[in-house]
């Protein structure tokens, strides 16, 4: 799930300059395409519809990108979902790009408990989750969540209960939405670059 880099329309919490913000936003894309194209065949979903033309440079020639649905984020999420399960019958992994130091090998394994395991979901440290893995079309996963409040992860573990879905919990990964978030990845990608090449090389221009 990508949203395109528009200058004024990403990362605005970030209280970056809009051209900044957007070349981050560029970096967290590009990043997270390719940490998941390591693992696994791979489509982007993209935001806004008509924008997709600012997403699509950033992909490889054979990388499919569709447009993510109108409708709030549980919509645009289940929509992208039922799209690839339309296609193929193998469990699907839902990951944004706002979480650059979220190491593949907790990807990995997010995927593969998807053999034991109806649902896998990596929470953020701020109370919503950075991925979620479906063995099928769960939109009972999707339904009646408070989205970008820290009641996400929460509820959602509620709504796979009421649904009688299995879950495997990996640990707490870093959604990248404030300053002091900024802050901490800044530091974390110093320590290990090869996490997200170019978001490391954007900090460090900032």
């Amino acid at each position: 799930m990508a949203k395109a880099p528009i200058p004024g329309a990403v990362k605005t919490r970030l209280r970056l300059p809009p051209e900044d913000a957007a070349r981050l936003q560029t970096a967290f894309v590009t990043d997270a395409v390719d940490k998941a194209r390591g693992l696994a065949p791979t489509t982007v979903a993209g935001a806004p519809g008509d924008r997709l033309s600012l997403i699509r440079p950033l992909l490889s020639e054979n990388n499919p990108l569709i447009p993510q649905c109108d409708g709030d984020l549980g919509d645009r999420m289940l929509a992208a979902a039922h799209a690839l399960f339309a296609d193929v019958p193998d469990p699907v992994v839902i990951l944004g790009t706002d979480t650059p130091t979220l190491p593949p090998e907790a990807i990995a394994e997010a995927a593969s408990s998807l053999d034991k395991y109806d649902i896998s979901i990596i929470p953020s440290t701020d109370g919503g989750y950075v991925l979620l893995g479906l063995r099928g079309p769960y939109g009972r996963v999707f339904s009646g969540i408070e989205w970008s409040t820290p009641e996400v992860y929460g509820q959602t573990l509620t709504r796979a209960k009421e649904a009688g879905l299995s879950v495997y919990e990996g640990a707490p990964g870093r959604d990248v939405d404030e300053p002091a978030d900024l802050a901490r990845v800044r530091e974390e990608l110093k320590a290990r670059p090869w996490l997200a090449p170019r978001t490391a090389e954007a900090l460090r221009l900032l």
